[in-house]
């Protein structure tokens, strides 16, 4: 039995997750917080921080609300209220606004790819 445990602790340490940590050109270092592919955000412009984001409701909440904002958006998707399909790893920042809702979480999104969605084009 003494034996047990302590080989009970060195598989629990053993098995511990390491972040992914990335290195991006457009966003610098960062470490993963979750992975957006495929994912339906409508492109919005925040006038006090002077950049675009997108904005993705979580499907099943009330106010769930994840608000993105990009590390680099290209210009040809500079368009209010439209809707994109995009993929992208989210992060956390220092250097974001705080929420305006309850239910809002704010990251920074490295985009891997984004496109219109067929009936915004």
């Amino acid at each position: 039995m003494r034996i047990l445990l302590p080989l009970f602790f060195v598989l629990i340490f053993a098995c511990e997750k390491n972040a992914d940590v990335i290195q991006s050109d457009s966003c610098g270092e960062y470490t993963i917080y979750d992975t957006w592919s495929g994912i339906t955000a409508t492109i919005e412009f925040d006038f006090a921080e002077g950049s675009y984001f997108l904005n993705h409701h979580i499907p099943g909440s009330i106010d769930g609300m994840i608000t993105a904002y990009p590390c680099d958006l290209p210009s040809q998707f500079h368009s209010e209220g439209k809707r994109v399909i995009v993929s992208g790893n989210l992060f956390e920042s220092d250097h974001l606004p705080a929420p305006d809702l309850g239910g809002q979480e704010i990251m920074k999104i490295d985009i891997h790819q984004i496109e219109f969605q067929e009936d915004e084009r």
